[in-house]
């Protein structure tokens, strides 16, 4: 039995003024979809990665999604655990409206954890599905969900993604509709950036900061923007920032000795670092002088 449409619901058929115009551009676009909300009309760029995030993927993601929120554009993304759930929070976190496309039907929202999220992002941009509510989410949803992320969006962002996932299947996707793609590069002892890597090595950009996606889109996309200009994203490992975050993604909670000791550095210069990055958000101090990301 086809379970009730959620509420603020409408069905946008192809063909029609309100379909989106970038994705009816694709070999196989949706006959339909079902949007819970409101498709804004601004420009969209895509943020995906791992599920498996490290938490330094997480805050880059949030970072860049809350930029380009500021920068006027909408954040496209699945709703899937890590770097997803990130985007969407840092989109809505700055005050930007963000577009979630799910694997299913619009109900019930997958995973069950991601439904207050669901909702504020219904309540200011849209949630987006192909398949009548109700449709239970099977294995071949996932890649169809994907071309829609492509198909919505001028660019591409991969936070972080491994070998084979479905973030690189969404980037491959881009590449074949002709849109832009943009990698965040990591480690190279990091099994979530072996498929961002390996993007850059077939010609897909660098992502260290907003300039690099405005750089890629076109002047028509970027003419009304206002984009803010904040530093550039810490690399993963050459400044001391990225060196203490890549250690506590890859170590988990640390005392601040042992940081020290790790990195070789003196404790002046630790609790300099630590203390920058709490500033920022990006670490917290626990009790007995230990520290995790946040």
């Amino acid at each position: 039995m086809e379970s009730p449409a959620p509420p603020n619901t409408t069905t946008i058929h192809r063909g029609s003024r309100s379909y989106p115009a970038l994705l009816g551009t694709i070999p196989d676009p949706p006959g339909l979809l079902h949007v819970q909300g409101r498709l804004a009309s601004r420009p969209c760029i895509a943020v995906v990665g791992s599920r498996a995030c490290t938490a330094y993927g997480r805050n880059v993601a949030t970072r860049l999604a809350a930029d380009l929120a500021r920068a006027g554009m909408v954040v496209v993304s699945g709703l899937a655990r890590g770097i997803d759930v990130a985007a969407h929070r840092g989109c809505l976190d700055a005050g930007g409206v963000t577009i979630a496309v799910l694997p299913g039907g619009l109900l019930p929202v997958c995973p069950r954890q991601h439904r207050a999220l669901a909702r504020r992002i219904a309540a200011s941009g849209a949630l987006v599905a192909e398949h009548e509510p109700g449709t239970k989410v099977a294995r071949w949803h996932f890649p169809k969900r994907n071309r829609i992320i492509a198909a919505l969006s001028w660019a591409t962002v991969v936070v972080e993604a491994a070998t084979r996932s479905g973030a690189r299947i969404t980037a491959n996707l881009a590449l074949e509709y002709g849109r832009e793609v943009l990698v965040v590069p990591g480690p190279i002892t990091s099994a979530t950036s072996a498929g961002c890597h390996a993007l850059l090595a077939d010609g897909a950009h660098p992502c260290t900061g907003m300039a690099d996606i405005l750089d890629h889109l076109p002047a028509t996309v970027t003419a009304d923007l206002q984009p803010p200009t904040p530093p550039p994203l810490p690399a993963a490992h050459d400044t001391p920032a990225g060196a203490l975050l890549e250690l506590l993604c890859r170590r988990g909670e640390l005392s601040t000795s042992k940081v020290a000791e790790l990195l070789g550095w003196s404790l002046v210069d630790t609790l300099a670092t630590i203390t920058s990055l709490e500033l920022r958000g990006m670490v917290r101090i626990r009790p007995g002088n230990r520290i995790e990301s946040c």
